[in-house]
């Protein structure tokens, strides 16, 4: 993929997301600035949004069995490797979400929940340990553990925000003016969008979405093991 020099100097700076108030740009004037990408690079950026942030008309016209099937295929459509990780660590935290309310909804076989990426057979392994032996291997886990306590959807969106947005920020601080950085800010601009316009009913409703409708109650029913997380 190429090098974008032009684009990325063309880009706003974002500021920290706890600072952002309002957008420097609309997302028409960004779709401008992003015709700089070539065809190809420009259809994988729209591929990675959609896994990066699924469309609630999705989510809810289809059954898990579809679900499965399309993220299967997408999954297998994103070429970079380094872009396919950060839709793998997005998702990944949606599986554990779901892990922890379908626990303490009150479900106590682990071979009743599915759900996305490399954490799952741990998850089910250690099922009745508090942070299902992952410890060592997620440390974010105990915050969103912490947070998950406080029954505060909007104070959760923003902590979830805060580790998506780390994780961008990183990639692009290692992938300097790289399709993968352009992609990265895209995304990150797509987090603040969504922090700026947040509130408390948007924030519970969007978290029921994602960790009810994503990945059900119970986790996705049909088996994925990923080309994610």
């Amino acid at each position: 993929m190429s090098s974008y020099y032009t684009l990325i100097t063309a880009l706003p700076w974002l500021p920290e997301l706890e600072q952002c108030k309002q957008m420097p740009l609309s997302r028409i004037a960004l779709d401008q600035r992003l015709t700089m990408l070539s065809d190809q690079d420009l259809e994988q950026l729209r591929l990675v949004e959609s896994l990066y942030f699924p469309d609630s008309e999705f989510l809810q016209g289809n059954t898990d069995k579809q679900l499965v099937s399309v993220w299967r295929e997408q999954l297998g459509g994103v070429e970079s490797d380094t872009l396919l990780q950060r839709i793998n660590f997005s998702h990944e935290l949606m599986t554990l979400l779901a892990a922890l309310r379908s626990r303490s909804g009150g479900m106590e076989s682990p071979d009743l929940f599915h759900g996305i990426g490399r954490w799952l057979p741990r998850i089910k392994q250690h099922w009745f340990e508090p942070g299902f032996g992952l410890e060592d291997y997620f440390p974010q886990l105990s915050k969103i553990q912490r947070v998950l306590a406080k029954d505060d959807p909007a104070l959760l969106e923003k902590v979830l925000n805060q580790m998506l947005w780390h994780d961008l920020i990183l990639c692009e601080r290692q992938n300097h003016f790289s399709f993968e950085s352009v992609v990265c800010f895209v995304l990150r601009w797509g987090i603040a969008e969504r922090h700026i316009q947040q509130d408390g009913t948007e924030a519970l409703q969007k978290f029921n979405r994602l960790t009810g409708q994503l990945l059900g109650q119970a986790g996705l029913h049909q088996q994925l093991e990923q080309g994610v997380k």
